[in-house]
């Protein structure tokens, strides 16, 4: 997909900029987060200290139920201008939608410390002093419906009714954190790292100290590789949840893992650099091309001659547009054995200068496998 593009003169620059402020605005008035977030996202790349931009984009990925990603976009805003009355406004009332609303007074009170006449600021904090505004209880009833009918789809095994009910849930109650757990489960046991983490992170933004959401949010870390955030997240889960042993366990385990770094191969069997070839062309398959270069550099180290190993790594470095590398790798690949048909094809490919060997996408299962995690 081309990437959007300005005109290259400085007049025509700031009219196509203008037209894509306009453009984004009345996308998110369409209640079209997504195109609007593509168009505040083309305007930051053309101005990245862009404050209104930021602004924007922080209400586009509101829209889509991307809560640290719209905070995110609100503290970088702030960063670069302080004193932005509508970034102070909109901040205030996103902590506020998430029940802090003593935090939004703080910010609030803090500009009008600094500027002591801005009207609209002192309303909006007027306005915060009152009671919590009551929700729908309705509403309310509505999401806890939708959230209890995911959990019985999740355990007759439909796993699309069940996220499809978690949405609606979101959808009637944003700050339903146990919803955001939820959909952070069902993503966890689908493979899905990414889409758990950004679950699992909403729901601690809404309540921090639920033991569930800890714990979860533990494993999940754990499992990514965020070994010192997960080290955290257990020892807070444990000191709410001391009487759970399975959790005491998987903690000690993640603490003899260690940093990475101290990870040593000498003792590892070679049925053992089979596991991380497997685990690569996997990676690969999904996307994943960081994962997949460290799975393959573990394999090498316990098998050195490795042709599968050499033949998915020149596969990477082809598929990241490095033929020279991977055309070496695949030349001293078929030194150790000249009969292998993959690095061969792949070989003769490069060559030709098409790239469309057979590579791994005809020979790698597309199912992103994970383990189960308890809730």
């Amino acid at each position: 997909m081309e990437s959007t593009r300005f005109e290259s003169g400085y007049g025509q620059g700031r009219e196509s900029l203008h037209g894509r402020f306009d453009q984004a605005e009345a996308a998110l008035s369409a209640n079209k987060p997504a195109e609007a977030e593509t168009g505040f996202d083309a305007i930051l790349r053309y101005d990245p200290f862009n404050v209104r931009a930021h602004c924007g984009l922080s209400r586009a990925y509101w829209g889509q139920g991307r809560t640290e990603d719209a905070l995110n976009s609100l503290t970088r805003a702030l960063e670069l201008e302080p004193n932005d009355q509508e970034t102070i406004l909109q901040f205030s009332r996103a902590c506020n939608t998430l029940g802090k609303k003593d935090f939004a007074r703080e910010v609030l009170q803090s500009y009008l410390d600094r500027n002591p006449h801005a009207e609209a600021i002192r309303t909006e904090a007027q306005s915060l002093e009152g009671p919590t505004p009551t929700e729908d209880p309705g509403q309310r009833e509505i999401a806890e419906l939708f959230r209890k009918q995911g959990t019985i789809q999740f355990e007759r095994g439909r796993l699309d009714h069940a996220i499809a009910c978690l949405e609606m849930a979101i959808e009637n109650n944003p700050v339903l954190a146990g919803a955001h757990n939820d959909l952070g489960v069902i993503h966890f046991q689908n493979g899905n790292i990414k889409e758990a983490l950004r679950h699992l992170y909403n729901a601690l933004e809404l309540d921090s100290k639920d033991p569930e959401i800890l714990g979860n949010s533990a494993r999940v870390l754990a499992l990514a590789g965020e070994t010192e955030t997960a080290e955290q997240m257990y020892k807070e889960y444990l000191r709410l949840s001391p009487e759970d042993d399975a959790a005491w366990g998987e903690y000690e385990a993640l603490l003899r893992r260690g940093p990475l770094q101290q990870w040593d191969e000498s003792s590892l069997t070679p049925e053992v650099a089979g596991i991380y070839i497997d685990a690569a062309k996997k990676l690969m398959d999904a996307g994943d091309l960081a994962g997949a270069a460290g799975a393959i550099e573990r394999a090498l180290k316990i098998r050195p001659g490795a042709v599968e190993a050499m033949f998915v790594l020149a596969s990477l470095h082809a598929g990241i547009g490095h033929r020279e590398d991977a055309a070496d790798l695949l030349e001293q690949a078929l030194e150790i054995d000249p009969s292998d048909a993959d690095c061969s094809a792949l070989l003769k490919s490069l060559r030709n200068g098409n790239g469309d060997g057979p590579g791994l996408a005809a020979g790698v299962p597309g199912e992103n496998q994970c383990p189960e995690m308890a809730e």
